[in-house]
């Protein structure tokens, strides 16, 4: 299997997951967010079809960054309904983008052609754009559920 096989099957598996995660969203907010994830890995994937068949691909840059920022600030955890299965879930979509971060990073020193190298090179920053926004994501859900408040464990970022 070459690269572009590879990454197309991928991002094939990560809209999937993010759709699916966007169904079970515990808010329309997150929700959203899931859904352009989603869109973004439709739109990788695309690029990666147009690559393999040696077709110039057509960039659109993600706001999933721009959105989940307006979406975070509006964010209220007293509102929030919390299930045991988002945690592991997000975690999973954070392996997902770790993995797909590593294999591109690997990848793209070997890449010949300029235009491949620019549009691996555009999708990795895309990817560790997703990985951000799904790390602040499993902050806010797990915090309330992690955090231990004890002077013993010293200096704690602000919460």
């Amino acid at each position: 299997m070459d690269l572009f096989e590879i990454a197309i099957k991928m991002e094939e598996q990560g809209a999937q997951f993010y759709t699916e995660l966007a169904k079970k969203a515990p808010t329309e907010g997150f929700a959203s967010i899931f859904k352009m994830l989603a869109e973004d890995e439709k739109k990788h994937e695309n690029i990666f079809r147009a690559l393999e068949n040696k077709n110039a691909p057509i960039y659109v840059d993600s706001e999933v960054i721009e959105s989940a920022k307006e979406i975070f600030k509006s964010f209220d955890p007293d509102a929030f309904s919390f299930t045991e299965d988002q945690i592991p879930a997000y975690e999973h979509a954070l392996e997902i983008e770790k993995k797909s971060i590593d294999m591109y990073k690997q990848q793209l020193p070997s890449v010949v052609f300029e235009a491949e190298k620019k549009a691996l090179t555009q999708i990795l920053t895309e990817e560790r754009r997703h990985y951000a926004v799904l790390e602040e994501i499993l902050k806010l859900v797990s915090r309330p559920h992690r955090w231990v408040e004890n002077a013993e464990f010293g200096v704690r970022e602000d919460y």
